[in-house]
Order: structure tokens, then sequence, then C-alpha cells
């Protein structure tokens, strides 16, 4: 393992330009910078087409001796640069860790765009109006570029220079791209994925003309390909419709990226769940291939400073295309287990997810809301909503023992150290003694006492919580649930 040293900088100030002067360091809801201990080398060169073309190398320091080198490559944007795209992740950190080469080409052309071998006549526009972005798709017969497409043949080539240059290991060449350069990397891996090892799919997605067809089959492929996935909650770009979806959302689209993948890869089972801080993470063992999903709270359209790493660490490290073709892709010791006792509820659902196992209560979860007089308009002012269990259900989250009394309108649910009472259409919790009001009552739903979650997790179990868009997850540590994460439990606990 080589070392990371990180150069202190200067906060951005004005009007930024990118990428940022040499020495100052961005960091927002979009992007993130650093400064490497060199920078990296620009080089040009006619690889492909009789096409000058150029690109970004970065050497590691020390490249570990005796060992074949793995090769990533990084895609820009739309409208940026191999610059801007090196400036804004932290390859340069994974090369000095782990002894890789990076390369960052330039898609050219005057609006810099990736997908066409001739520019588009007008640069791409930012935000849901992709027309340009739609008619490259649809201008495709299968929906994905051709071999032919220039840059997926520059692609290529500019990985068999960096074999012959660097002696890289063959079966340890990874892809990622950030926007449309996500685009360009879901298509290089589709059409050309017998040369890489796994793919980063940064902030897209593909719209899902260019991955289904009307029936709802996938459009071609070449082959498995390990698949890390990841996206800004904040982000709201929309390209394209999903089928049957009018109102298409960013995670139904997101939705559908993830869904290519899954079938490709045969990831049949459900996932393992994980929030730590603003990382949510869903990850699938798949017959022939895993992949990773990352959606990450408070952020918008682009890549964090450390999503390299997490892709690293996640799914990179354990993956190797072998000569025959296949792929071997082992799970770490993280995306193993997930969070291991971490429970998730949605409301509506008759479900939960129990430690990654999905368990079907007593009665189906539902929502109250709490609320408060305002004494200007005497009016009742919702304050918060509130999820409901069967009071059964805390056996099953925690281990508690329960048992109903007072004709089963009132419950005593017994921990280790500890007996708590509560009674239907009652705020009042009476333990040891002392009698603590939760913020919901306790009700009964046709026959059943239900409880209001949240409150039995952190106050009585100690648990961190997190909710967002109708769905609940808590487990032994902070973690703050995003949107695409509420989606997902959704789609296990339908």
């Amino acid at each position: 393992m080589g070392k990371i040293n990180l150069t202190p900088g200067t906060p951005f100030e004005g009007k930024m330009t990118f990428p940022p002067p040499a020495g100052v360091i961005l960091n927002n809801t979009n992007s993130n910078t650093t400064i490497p201990p060199h920078p990296p080398v620009l080089c040009k060169g006619v690889l492909a087409d009789g096409k000058e073309d150029s690109w970004l190398e970065y050497i590691p320091e020390e490249l570990p001796a005796g060992k074949k080198p793995p090769l990533i490559i990084s895609c820009h944007g739309g409208g940026a640069s191999a610059e801007l795209q090196f400036n804004e992740n932290s390859w340069w950190c994974v090369c000095e860790a782990e002894g890789a080469i990076a390369v960052f080409p330039n898609a050219g052309g005057q609006t810099r765009a990736w997908l066409s071998e001739d520019p588009p006549a007008q640069p791409a526009q930012p935000g849901p109006r992709a027309g340009g972005l739609m008619d490259a798709f649809a201008g495709s017969p299968d929906g994905r570029a051709s071999e032919e497409n220039h840059h997926i043949k520059f692609l290529k080539a500019l990985i068999e220079e960096m074999k012959k240059k660097y002696d890289i290991d063959e079966g340890r060449v990874y892809m990622q791209g950030m926007s449309m350069g996500d685009i360009m990397t879901m298509m290089f891996s589709r059409v050309c994925g017998h040369l890489l090892a796994a793919a980063d799919c940064t902030a897209g997605p593909s719209p899902e003309v260019a991955l289904f067809n009307e029936d709802g089959s996938l459009k071609g492929y070449d082959c498995p390909v390990p698949m890390y996935q990841s996206r800004g909650e904040l982000d709201n770009i929309v390209v394209g419709k999903r089928p049957g979806k009018e109102d298409t959302t960013r995670q139904d689209v997101n939705a559908g990226n993830r869904e290519f993948w899954l079938r490709v890869n045969e990831c049949d089972d459900l996932p393992r769940l994980a929030i730590r801080g603003v990382n949510n993470f869903a990850f699938y063992t798949g017959k022939k291939a895993n992949l990773v999903y990352r959606d990450v709270k408070h952020r918008g359209h682009g890549q964090t400073l450390d999503d390299s790493f997490w892709a690293w660490e996640t799914l990179f490290k354990y993956c190797r295309r072998n000569p025959d073709g296949s792929v071997t892709c082992y799970d770490s010791d993280f995306t193993s287990t997930g969070d291991k006792t971490a429970v998730a509820i949605c409301d509506g659902a008759q479900y939960a997810y129990v430690r990654n196992r999905k368990v079907k209560l007593e009665a189906p979860v539902f929502s109250e809301a709490l609320t408060n007089m305002d004494f200007a308009t005497r009016e009742q002012v919702e304050v918060k909503r509130d999820l409901y269990v069967p009071v059964s259900a805390l056996s099953q989250f925690f281990g508690a023992e329960v048992e109903l009394i007072k004709d089963g309108k009132g419950a005593v649910i017994r921990t280790k150290e500890e007996e708590f009472e509560v009674v239907s259409e009652s705020v009042a919790c009476l333990h040891s003694g002392f009698l603590e009001a939760m913020f919901m009552p306790a009700r009964m739903r046709n026959g059943v006492l239900f409880v209001p979650l949240r409150w039995f997790a952190e106050v009585i179990f100690r648990r961190f919580v997190t909710e967002c868009d109708g769905a609940l997850y808590f487990s032994g540590h902070y973690g703050e649930m995003s949107k695409d994460m509420a989606y997902l439990i959704k789609e296990i606990l339908a």
C-alpha cells in the first residue's frame, strides 16, 4: 500500500474558472477538487481513424516492483475536459495507494461531447432538454454506439497503447465516467465489456431507449461486466421517460440503469443495504458479475471526491477479467454483509427488510401525522409523520419479548435489562416506575396493537434512525437515507 500525501490548498474566492487555478480547492454540492503531488502528463497521438487525440496520464510516485499495474480510464462529462476530470476526482490517490496508472481521455471536437464521431451542431444543453443526446441514441439501430464510432475505437486503442507503454495487467483494466462520460462508459461496457474488469458509471444515467426494446427485452451487449453506479440525490436531470411512467423521476431513470446490469449480470437475489453517513449503498451479488449501487445524500450532478475510492474499495479491487472472458468477482467484508443489524420499512408495506432479509409483518405499516394547534388560527398543523408497526415487530426487529395484555389493547415489551408497558390510544410508556411520553400514541387497527417505530428504535433501543419519502431505516450507526435508497426499499418491500 502506497502513501497518499494531501496538500493544503487555497479556498475558492471570486469567480471560479475550470479547472481551478493552481493551488485552489473547490468544494460544493456538485464538485470537489484536490491537489496531487505532481500534475498528470498531457499526451497526444494518432491512435484511430488517422485522427489526433489527446489524453492525460497519471503515474504514481512508485509502481509495484515485479507486478503489472492495473489501468483506470476516466472519462470527463459533456463539454468538460480531461484536465477538469482529473481535478474533480481522486483517482490519483488510488494510483498512489494501489500502484495503478490512470488515463483521462479527451473527447475532443468543438463541444467536447462523447458518443458521436461528428460533434453535434449545437452544444449539449444541461438539464432535461437533452434532445441532441436522444437523437444520438435513436440514430443507432440497437441503441448503442457502433464499434465504428471513433470514440470507442479511440478508447480501445488507448487501452492497447497503455498496455504496451506500461506493461499493464490485461485482466485489471477499469473504466469510469462522469455524466456524459458515464453514458460513454455505459456504451463502452456494452460494446467492449470483454476488455474491462469492471466499470464505474457516475452521475449519468443513460435513457432507457438506449437500454431496452419496446417489449422490455435488453438491447445488445457484449458480456456481463461488474458495475458500480453512483448518483447524487439532488441531481434532477431526467433524460427520456420510463415506459408507462408519464411523470418519470430521476429515481425512475436510475432504476432503469440499475435494472439493465442486474439482468445482464444475473443478480437475482435481493441486495445487502448499507447507509454510512451520506453514502447509501446496495450490494448485489450476481451469478456472472456483481453490481454496487451508491446514492449520495445532499449531492447534485457531479462526482464526489471519494467516489473513486468507494468504487475501488467496494468493487474494482476485487474484480478481474480472466483470459477465457469470465469475471472473477469477490465481495469485501463490507459488501458481503452491508449493515448487518439494519431494518427498513415503508408506508403501506406488510413486509420489512430485517438484516437484509424480507420478512412478513403481522399487519401492514401505516403512517400518522403528529399535529400541533396554532393558537393564532386555532388550526391543527402537521408537525411530523411517524410510521407505525405492529407491536409484535419489536420482537422481529430487536429480539425483544412481547406479551399482549388487557385483551390485546396493551403490551409488555421485555429486553435483557428492562420491561416497558404501553396501551392503545395513549402516549404513555411505563418503565422502571417512570412514565415517559412517546411522541405518538399506540394505536389499535383491526384488532392489532401498533406502536410508533421511530420512538422505540431511538429512545428504547438506541438505534440511529433515518427517514425519506415514506421509508424508514435504522442501524447501529449514523446515516442519512437518500431518495434512491427510499425508492429501492419500496421496490424490495412491494
